[in-house]
Formats: C-alpha cells, structure tokens, sequence
C-alpha cells in the first residue's frame, strides 16, 4: 500500500508540471477544465470496460460525496494557477502541508465515516516537520 501511495504521489507531481505547463499555454481555467475533460474521458473508457459497479445509486448517495469532483476541480485550478509562478515543489509541499493539516483533523473526528485516529505526539511532530519544510521551500 504504501508503494502505491508513493506512486500516487509521483503522478500528482508530474500533473503539476504537466498542467502548469498546459495552463502557460492555453490559460488557466481552459488548462483545468482540458485536464478534468481528459480524465473523465479517460474513466468513461475505463468504466465502459472494466466497471462492475452501479453508477446509477450516485442518485441515493449523500449529497456532500458528490463534493469530491468539484474540490479536485478547485485543486486542478489552483496548481494550474500556481505551478508556473512558484515551481512543482513548492507548490507540492504547500498542498501537502494542507492534505496533512485536514486529514489529522479528519481522522482524529473520525468525520466521513473513517476510524477515529487521535492526534498525538507522532502526528504533532509530522505537522511541525512538513512546517518547517514550508519554511525552508517559500523562503527566498
């Protein structure tokens, strides 16, 4: 599992890159929106394929799961935006910094049905670490 997270990772760095470089090109919100085009293509291909679920109980799910799409759009945006202006590294541990700080909040409520994890000292140092990478990354 935790391969693939680090090759989870490597794919969100290179479409940084890739869609910083694609923003520089065709403009920022057309950037977000080819991005997000291509890859709901990429998952009708795949779904026509390989699905095996119900796509149509979408219309019994709880409204607030249906956010997901709209917040990777928010985040395709934003590094479109930033990635040109501030560099892939940079912009990757400001979004890391982020994913850390709501997902300990997350788990230490256990909100959105997850196992409520309790923050510790381990997950207090984690934080206090990748801020210090923030530090080191936006000083000029």
């Amino acid at each position: 599992m935790l391969l693939l997270a680090l090759l989870a990772g490597v794919g969100v760095g290179l479409q940084a890159g890739v869609n910083g470089s694609l923003g520089k090109r065709v403009g920022t919100l057309e950037g977000a929106l080819i991005s997000f085009a291509v890859g709901t293509l990429a998952l009708v291909l795949v779904n026509i394929f390989f699905g095996r679920g119900d796509i149509l109980s979408v219309f019994s799910a709880p409204k607030w799961q249906l956010t997901g799409g709209l917040l990777g759009a928010l985040y395709v945006f934003i590094m479109v935006l930033i990635v040109p202006r501030i560099g892939v590294a940079a912009s990757l541990v400001g979004v890391i910094a982020g994913q850390l700080l709501i997902s300990v909040i997350i788990d230490h409520f256990g909100w959105m049905g997850g196992r409520q994890i309790p923050v510790d000292a381990n997950r207090l140092a984690g934080i206090a670490l990748l801020a210090v990478a923030l530090f080191f990354f936006f000083r000029k």
